[in-house]
């Protein structure tokens, strides 16, 4: 996470480990077990019991089943590609789609929609509204169990469409579709953090273009609950702290910036909590570098952080250590993070430990896996077999082996991008804030030019997948429902600013006001 050539080793292992999931999926009409990862624990009832089915579309020699979705048995919808020829007496349709009728109005904000396989690739959710059908919410993926969030709709027609499919010659399979009207929740602790250089949007640059920017650039901290400081110092061969080119005094002045721009939120009653990363930066030899100085120096190197934290009357620090590699280094971690913990609380009883964590590889002793206060889950970079690298599903999975592991669901934040990759894993990293073509709903986007946000026709051009506002809301709704301890954002400085209404940042601001008390 700490650099490119980082992110491509976990892209290279993640993809090893992405198959596992398919797996794990039963035929419709052979089994009806519940999907293994933490389930949303939904407050309301599903509004579409006993409703009626009005119409399902056909294609040649395609059966009519769209009534499995209304039942709780193990049989599915199964639609079929829009290009076949549609069924005697069928209209020419250019998607497939089913039509349900309610008992009356209701009024909901979310759905769950359950799929066997992952054929398809772009659905929507429509609601009938007068004589017009209205989308209320629209994606590219279902796969396991996608929960789509959004504004409130009250009608008593509602119509789930498949608009693309990965083939033509497979039927999709749909398990499930429920909706509901999820109340809000008491959910204090519940965490939104983020990743933040000190030189992507450099805080004293901030700060002098003026209070009204500044003040606009701080609605970032009306969402996020704790920034990590990223990349801001680094370790020699002896275990000796640096802080770059701007050294010492540099990261002192830019950390009272930040500060200072934190503060102008618009709510003061939201706290908002500031923490170091360390060890996010090896030697010549990459991770390498940062096993071997390690197993000299750990203790030296716990005892500096300690010494951070308390000078800069910081919050608490994160721990990005990319990899261990065998049990000797393993064996340092656990020696590393318990006397790192214990000397933070020493001083500061309420002092975070956080750790930048992939599901896979988790080395460490459960009982310092449990000492993590906020465990940030890299769910990203992760392709599927369609080059999709942050989705929910590999997010609900992942959660799934944290558990596994001995963690506590409580503990964990499910990574969001808010930069791009291409779809077939090649290392580079487009920024949300550089793709001019973004908006809410769509993740998937062709002829993507790479480079930073501040030239984003630099570099190659490719076909990439990122994390769209509207999924950074569902997967902090799913966090929510399932009794995660939040979401994180890697990196604050390569998404839009909340002024623009397809900021990641406000997608996941959506869910919060929509589903947090």
């Amino acid at each position: 996470m700490s650099t490119k050539k980082r992110n491509f080793l976990r892209v290279l292992c993640l993809a090893l480990l992405m198959p596992f999931a398919a797996g794990m999926l039963a035929a419709c009409g052979k089994g009806n077990a519940e999907p293994s990862f933490p389930q949303p624990a939904m407050q309301s009832r599903n509004l579409l019991e006993g409703a009626e089915l009005v119409r399902e579309s056909l294609r040649k020699r395609e059966k009519p089943d769209a009534r499995h979705l209304l039942s709780e048995n193990a049989k599915c919808w199964t639609p079929m590609y829009p290009g076949r020829k549609p069924a005697e007496g069928m209209p020419d349709t250019p998607n497939a789609a089913v039509v349900f009728k309610l008992k009356k109005k209701i009024t909901f904000n979310t759905a769950i929609i359950e799929e066997i396989g992952n054929q398809v690739q772009y659905f929507r959710l429509q609601a009938l509204i007068g004589d017009t059908w209205q989308t209320v919410y629209q994606s590219e993926k279902i796969q396991t169990q996608r929960l789509c969030g959004f504004d409130a709709v009250t009608t008593d027609q509602v119509r789930l469409s498949i608009d693309k499919f990965r083939d033509g010659d497979t039927a999709a399979k749909i398990k499930s579709l429920r909706l509901y009207n999820e109340p809000k929740r008491e959910a204090a602790d519940f965490e939104a953090a983020v990743y933040q250089r000190l030189d992507g949007d450099v805080p004293t640059e901030v700060l002098a273009k003026g209070e009204e920017y500044a003040a606009q650039y701080a609605r970032y901290y009306d969402v996020y609950s704790t920034v990590i400081v990223f990349a801001a110092i680094h370790w020699d061969d002896d275990g000796i702290i640096h802080f770059g080119e701007r050294g010492e005094e540099g990261f002192a002045r830019e950390v009272a910036a930040l500060k200072e721009i934190i503060a102008l939120r618009t709510n003061q009653e939201h706290k908002v909590k500031v923490i170091v990363t360390t060890l996010a930066d090896g030697l010549g030899g990459g991770h390498v570098g940062v096993n071997e100085y390690m197993a000299k120096h750990w203790a030296f190197v716990a005892d500096q952080t300690i010494d951070l934290v308390e000078k800069y009357d910081l919050d608490g620090a994160d721990i990005d250590w990319e990899y261990p590699q065998n049990a000797s280094d393993w064996l340092v971690f656990d020696k590393f993070i318990e006397r790192l913990d214990d000397g933070m609380k020493a001083a500061r009883p309420d002092a975070v430990l956080s750790g930048a964590l992939s599901a896979w590889g988790l080395g460490m002793r459960t009982d310092i896996l449990q000492r993590f206060d906020q465990i940030q889950y890299m769910a990203y970079d992760g392709m599927d077999e369609d080059g999709y690298q942050s989705s929910l599903d590999q997010a609900q999975h992942g959660l799934a082996d944290f558990v596994k592991n001995g963690a506590e669901l409580g503990q964990i934040n499910i990574g969001i991008a808010a930069y791009g990759r291409p779809v077939g894993g090649e290392p580079h990293w487009a920024t949300w804030r550089g793709l001019k073509t973004a908006n809410y709903w769509d993740s998937k986007y062709y002829n993507v030019p790479d480079g930073d946000y501040k030239d984003p026709n630099a570099g190659v051009v490719y076909d990439g997948t990122f994390c769209a506002p509207a999924l950074a809301g569902d997967k902090t709704a799913y966090a929510l429902f399932s009794g995660a301890g939040g979401v994180m954002v890697f990196r604050l400085a390569c998404d839009k600013t909340m002024d623009d209404p397809n900021s990641v940042a406000r997608g996941i601001e959506d869910a919060l006001l929509r589903y947090r008390g």
